[in-house]
This record gives C-alpha cells, sequence and structure tokens, in this order.
C-alpha cells in the first residue's frame, strides 16, 4: 500500500445504509457464524492484491470479530467503493494483533503491519514523488504496532507529499484495544490545511520482504466514525 495507490487500488470500506445517515459504522462481529469469503461478498466487498489468495491470507469471522492472518509473504487488501463522510471527526476502531511480522518498524524502514487502516481525503490526486508511481489523495494510515514511537506521523517511502503513517498504539499479542483517533487534528498537523470530506477507508497488511516465514495475524471488531454523516454517491 505504501507504494501502490491508484484509483483502481483504494480501499474502501464504507458501509452499506442508506442515502443519507449518521453515526455509520461496521461491526465485523456480524460476520461470525457465516463464511468469511461470501459475508465480505455479500456486503460487496472486493479482495485486492493477495486477500483472494488463499495459499497466502486467510480471513476467519469469529464471535470477536474478522481475523486476517498472511499465511506466507503477503500483501493484502479489502476494497468496497461507495460513498463519503462529512461532519467527522475521530474514528474508534476496535482491534487487536495475535502475531506481529517479525521485526517491523517504521522507524527502522521495515515497514511491515499485521493491521493497517487507511483513510483517504477529498478526490484531488497527490503527487507519489516517483514517476513510476500512481498518484493518491491524501491519506492517514493508522497501525498497531510493537516497537515505534506512539503518536507520531511518520512519512514513508513515497507519498510524502500526501501520505503519513502513525503508530497509535502498543498490544501484547492477543489484546484486544480501541484506538479513539482525530483525524481532523492528524490532518492539520501533516498537511497544514483543512481535511475535506473522507472518501475511503480500508484494510490492510503487509508481510512482504520478511524476517521470518512472512506470517502475521490480526482481528478486527468494529469501525465507526461518531458524529459523522455518511452519504451515499
Amino acid at each position: 500500500m505504501k507504494y501502490f495507490i491508484s484509483l483502481a487500488s483504494i480501499i474502501f470500506l464504507l458501509i452499506s445504509v442508506p442515502a443519507e445517515a449518521r453515526d455509520p459504522a461496521i461491526d465485523f462481529r456480524d460476520a461470525h457464524g457465516n463464511d468469511a469469503y461470501q459475508w465480505l461478498a455479500d456486503k460487496g466487498f472486493t479482495l485486492e492484491r493477495s486477500a483472494n489468495d488463499r495459499r497466502k491470507t486467510r480471513f476467519t469471522p469469529t464471535e470477536q470479530g474478522l481475523v486476517i492472518e498472511a499465511l506466507k509473504p503477503a500483501q493484502s487488501i479489502l476494497m468496497l467503493k461507495k460513498g463519503h463522510l462529512t461532519n467527522y471527526r475521530n474514528v474508534e476502531i476496535t482491534w487487536g494483533v495475535n502475531k506481529f511480522p517479525k521485526d517491523a518498524s517504521y522507524a527502522k524502514g521495515r515497514r511491515n503491519e499485521a493491521i493497517m487502516f487507511y483513510a483517504f481525503f477529498g478526490t484531488e490526486m497527490i503527487d507519489s514523488g516517483s514517476a513510476f508511481i500512481p498518484n493518491s489523495p491524501y491519506f492517514l494510515a493508522l497501525r498497531l504496532c510493537e516497537k515505534d514511537a506512539v503518536g507520531v506521523l511518520q512519512k514513508g517511502g513515497y507519498f510524502h507529499a500526501g501520505g503519513r503513517f502513525v503508530c497509535v498504539a502498543h498490544p501484547k499479542p492477543g489484546e484486544m484495544v480501541t484506538t479513539t483517533y482525530d483525524l481532523k487534528k492528524a490532518f492539520r498537523e501533516a498537511f497544514g490545511k483543512e481535511a475535506p470530506p473522507l472518501y475511503a477507508i480500508g484494510l490492510e497488511f503487509d508481510t512482504t520482504n520478511p524476517r521470518d516465514k512472512g506470517t502475521s495475524s490480526a482481528i478486527v471488531e468494529r469501525i465507526s466514525f461518531p458524529s459523522a454523516t455518511y452519504i451515499r454517491d
């Protein structure tokens, strides 16, 4: 995700609700008792990169949420294109990590993660910093990590003009945490202006170029936007 964002591959994870609704949320516990892949398809998700390769990626619905696993080196995306959010400020995510990629650290240039939440802002395409990499809308990427400093907005290998990555918590393996993150404030800090409407959100893991067998395991229970208005385009 750090280097291949395009309009065709932006991760969208918006909710099937009426044409306009307040406090949009998606609860992955609703998938429990169903086939994960069918449940995702029924909700309108598409599986990108390695997400549909069951030799590399596994989705398991549980009472606690959707478990997302890398079975070997892989990068997987869930995508749904639909609508946008206004009047938002915080995103609230309940999630956890069962196994982190070995030695993952953005501070040390090892940009792997067991789970990453992306928020994309507006529709303006911002320079990626490379003639070979598609441009992208502004984005913030939140992750759970083991070692990096919490709350520090970091640049990745590309997208210096329009993207920032931040570790938001250091959960112990198997621990569920709830992240409440002020997207509006972080956007101002990162880019020096007010955030436009939120046009996309999403989830990803990346265990490529690993220091072990490239495995990871994470779980997401719920993503919500208190006080936001969802508008179906």
